[in-house]
């Protein structure tokens, strides 16, 4: 596991530093293309040096590098589907480490290009939240509400909207954690108070972390299903750990008129889609660690 994380980490950082100076050539002159072409070549020739590397290896730990190397390409190509659909006049914030991936931030802003979603609430902000935004602006109308309970995050995620002039498309909202009960006990999530009027056609769920207890982000769905468009759709991030994925299967068993689909993103993606049939939705099957 800890190979994959170190390889993913490197190739991952690699391909997005070529993604982001591809995007920023496009703005410069023919020197820094060429000085570009360059740096690409580099880039090239330590995958080689990669490959050689992994011909050495057991064929056991070879196979699990092919396999994250088909994941790690296909967020490449999601990062720069997201520069083409974007067209952000500065660099998308990092997609990497604990932030959401390419994968699922693309398959967010599709959702709402495509499917024209207005109002959407996100449990916990960051990346999503600006290229969510951006999908709002896209459209020329909706808006984005992020609930955040640690301040340090909150306010990094309004710097990031502000420095994109953004703030007029989502907002992030300081919502501490506090006991809400929810299934016949007491729970730790954010404070209901908090939340804006109205209600939602988009929810992601990427918090509270696991770290505040267990299946931390469950009481999601029973808090605000009185708040939900009857076409909502709801989105869990993190499905890949076994807490995630036990609470959305909870949230399928314990509430009608949803339909479970799992999607094959790095970090692993639950997605709850109300008023859908659920015949065929879960033909995506299982997510494994």
């Amino acid at each position: 596991m800890n190979l994959r994380i170190l390889y993913r980490g490197i190739v991952t950082g690699a391909a997005a530093v070529a993604v982001g100076m591809v995007w920023q050539a496009q703005r410069r002159r023919g020197a820094e293309v060429a000085e570009l072409t360059e740096r690409l070549a580099a880039f090239q020739a330590a995958q080689e040096t990669a490959r050689e590397e992994l011909a050495s290896m057991p064929q056991s730990t070879r196979r699990l590098m092919r396999e994250w190397s088909h994941v790690v390409y296909a967020e490449v190509e999601d990062l720069m589907a997201l520069y083409r659909d974007i067209g952000p006049d500065r660099a998308l914030p990092p997609m990497h480490g604990w932030a959401a991936g390419p994968d699922l931030a693309r398959f967010l802003y599709r959702e709402v290009v495509e499917q024209g979603r207005r109002s959407v609430l996100e449990c916990g902000s960051g990346s999503t939240t600006v290229i969510l935004a951006y999908a709002m602006r896209s459209i020329g109308e909706g808006r984005v509400v992020a609930l955040e309970h640690e301040p340090r995050f909150a306010a990094a995620t309004r710097k990031m909207l502000e420095e994109r002039e953004l703030s007029e498309w989502a907002e992030v909202v300081d919502a501490p954690l506090t006991d809400v009960r929810v299934a016949g006990g007491e729970r730790r999530w954010y404070d209901t108070a908090r939340l804006p009027d109205g209600t939602f056609d988009l929810i992601l769920v990427d918090g509270p972390p696991g770290g505040t207890g267990p299946q931390a982000r469950y009481p999601a769905v029973p808090l605000l299903l009185a708040r939900m468009e009857k076409d909502a759709l709801v989105v869990l991030d993190d499905a890949r750990r076994a807490d995630e994925r036990a609470i959305g299967e909870r949230w399928a068993a314990e509430f009608d008129g949803f339909a479970l689909e799992t999607l094959p993103h790095d970090h692993g993606t639950i997605v709850l889609r109300r008023g859908a049939s659920t015949e065929g939705k879960d033909g995506h099957g299982p997510l494994h660690d």
